[in-house]
């Protein structure tokens, strides 16, 4: 998937031409700033364009509106996965997702996924792998509707558990919802949906990269997801951590992780063993405990 780096590299030159809007203003912030990159970075751009309050008039205002809308469409439509996983990488995230799978006539279950990824990854690959997708599915720990509510959802016998802690690409607010983000006003839409051609040129609901993320956190949703992911770290037997390097710009969810520390058994991270995230965190948590390595190939090796 892309990363920030990624998106960063595709401001303001890359923002094609179904955002001008954010095009045009990224090229407004870039002479502002006299070509200063720190303050086009996407967690910069988004930060100014999500806090922005005050407006001199209705035309400004629905600019703005405009310029909100276009930002969450531009970093959707990068995160969104056209290629198909090379098979190596395919058959390596299959075994680790039957592994990780539980069965749903257990009244407890075994192992829980958390995600701070804005993809669809893992269910694309339960949808396209040929043996999970007939007794598997996945269960986002709550009750999102389907948007396409005629259709029969068989009941597999087994679950992906997934929390997606910063929501999820195939969300939308249910169409003639409140602002508020709460549970009942979120509806699961797949491509495959006959209500899909509604939902298609929405945003989906996701919280974006910016320290300015106040209005996406009023409502239920997110608060029951963070609730919920609390809840199961805390009574959690072992926790491992793959592909989180604890930024310090990540206060929030460093914070969130950190107090469970005593039952993180490994943090795996690819990173140089000169590079100062590797250095930290082996400070943070131990030589024993840290491991450089990418994840695809730890997952296939343990």
């Amino acid at each position: 998937m892309p990363t920030l780096k990624d998106l960063n590299g595709r401001i303001p030159d890359g923002i094609g031409s179904e955002c001008p809007t954010l095009r045009d203003y990224c090229y407004y912030l870039r002479e502002l700033c006299r070509g200063e990159r720190e303050y086009l970075e996407i967690e910069s751009v988004a930060t100014s364009i999500l806090s922005a309050q005050i407006f001199s008039g209705e035309r400004e205002r629905l600019q703005h509106a405009t310029l909100r809308f276009e930002l969450l469409r531009f970093i959707a439509m990068a995160m969104h996965r056209t290629m198909a996983l090379s098979e190596e990488s395919s058959t390596i995230l299959s075994a680790f997702l039957k592994s990780a799978r539980n069965s749903r006539n257990n009244t407890s279950r075994d192992s829980l996924i958390l995600s701070f990824n804005y993809d669809t990854l893992i269910e694309d690959q339960v949808r396209n792998d040929p043996l999970l997708c007939k007794d598997t599915s996945v269960d986002y720990g709550v009750n999102i509707e389907p948007a396409d509510r005629s259709v029969e959802k068989e009941k597999f016998p087994y679950t992906v558990d997934l929390i997606k802690l910063h929501g999820s690409l195939n969300w939308y607010s249910i169409k003639g919802a409140g602002a508020e983000l709460d549970l009942k006003n979120v509806c699961h839409v797949e491509p495959r949906d006959r209500s899909y051609p509604l939902y298609q040129a929405e945003n989906p609901i996701f919280i974006p990269m910016a320290h300015a993320k106040e209005s996406f956190l009023r409502g239920s949703l997110f608060n029951v997801l963070w609730a919920k992911a609390d809840y199961y770290l805390s009574r959690a037997d072992e926790i491992f951590v793959i592909g989180y390097g604890f930024p310090k710009t990540d206060m929030n969810s460093f914070s969130f992780l950190l107090k469970h520390r005593d039952r993180i058994r490994k943090v795996v991270v690819f990173e140089s063993k000169e590079d100062p995230a590797l250095c930290r965190l082996i400070k943070l948590f131990g030589m024993d405990v840290v491991v450089s390595s990418d994840a695809k190939f730890y997952l296939k090796n343990n």
